[in-house]
């Protein structure tokens, strides 16, 4: 199922169940709702009384909407509908809400974060005495990496290097490598390995035993992400190549898992 549909479902998810608590209408899910209501009305006028930003911030304000738009549908004489609305509103409040918070902490993390970085530097001008020259090579030293980054990745890894596949060193195993040319081969030792593609200098990944019958499948970047595709229309990252040669999969940092390493 695509990303977008997922979205489509999510988004109209409140308005159906809402729908479908109208349509059924039945004196069980009546009281049910109207007994949930009732539980809101009841804490929202408890935490209203009480002190701390969580309360007062947090949960007060989206409890207070419901309780409003709440009262705004006891003028509603179907039951069914009243209800309906109710539940399909609360849903919807409650993930804008949700929503709103999540924007205000990333809003919040930002600005620490700048306040962070502008002090930092702040201080490396003060310990440099004004000097910019100073100041840039006491910067330099503070955010450079402290390993040295090749212009390019050198290809699953480094050249010359084995694939193993595993979470970890207690599982994985041997599962290929590349020699010093980029030649990918699979298997655990040379008298089991297979030619099964290669990888050319410009990081282009082939699958195929030799030049007539190879097409490629993919390539690497100069950061180390690994793309699947013939060519830049059709290519979508699949997974990456960390500086410590460890081989993760996935679309980005939220969703990747770590499949194997390249090493000696």
């Amino acid at each position: 199922m695509k990303q977008e549909t997922i979205n489509i479902i999510l988004l109209l998810s409140p308005l159906i169940i809402g729908g479908i608590v109208a349509a059924v209408n039945t004196d069980g899910m009546n009281i049910t709702t109207e007994k949930a209501e009732s539980w809101v009305r009841r804490n929202q006028s408890i935490i209203s009384n009480k002190s701390g930003w969580f309360f007062n911030y947090i949960l007060n304000p989206v409890l207070w909407l419901i309780v409003k738009f709440s009262d705004w549908t006891d003028s509603f004489s179907h039951r069914g509908l009243k209800n309906g609305t109710r539940v399909a509103s609360t849903l919807y409040l409650i993930a804008a809400w949700c929503f709103l918070l999540y924007v205000a902490f990333m809003v919040v993390l930002v600005v620490i974060i700048t306040i962070a970085i502008l002090y930092i530097i702040f201080k490396v001008i003060a310990s440099s005495g004004g000097d910019s020259k100073s100041a840039y090579q006491a910067g330099k030293s503070i955010f450079q990496s402290p390993k040295p980054k090749n212009d390019k990745v050198d290809h699953v890894g480094l050249r010359g290097q084995k694939i193993y596949s595993g979470a970890n060193w207690f599982n994985e195993e041997m599962s290929g490598r590349v020699d010093e040319e980029g030649n990918i081969y699979s298997g655990t030792n040379w008298l089991n390995e297979d030619k099964i593609g290669r990888i050319d200098k410009d990081g282009n990944i082939y699958k195929g035993t030799n030049f007539i019958n190879e097409e490629k499948v993919g390539r690497i970047d100069s950061d180390g992400n690994i793309h699947k595709g013939t060519n830049w229309f059709n290519e979508e990252k699949t997974g990456r190549i960390d500086s410590d040669g460890n081989i993760h999969k996935g679309t980005n940092w939220l969703n990747e898992e770590k499949t194997g390493r390249t090493g000696n």
